[in-house]
């Protein structure tokens, strides 16, 4: 999938992820997609829930492990 932004989040456990792509999103202009690389597994549901709360679009996922790979458009 194309994307505009990357996040590595591995090696980082719930909350940080979210966190993390909450500080991202700042940073980044509305309609861009943002790749986020995590190892904790909890990643796609906390985004998808995430994405629900903040009006933001959960488009895909691909788990590759150790890696779950998320994109979000913001």
């Amino acid at each position: 999938m194309n994307y505009d932004y990357e996040l590595d989040t591995f090696g980082l456990s719930c909350p940080m992820p979210i966190i993390k792509v909450k500080e991202e999103f700042k940073n980044i202009p509305e309609g861009s997609v943002l790749k986020v690389v995590a190892s904790d597994e909890g990643i796609v549901e906390d985004l998808k829930s995430y994405c629900k709360k903040t009006n933001h679009e959960f488009l895909s996922y691909e788990i590759n492990l150790p890696e779950y790979v998320v994109y979000v458009r913001k």
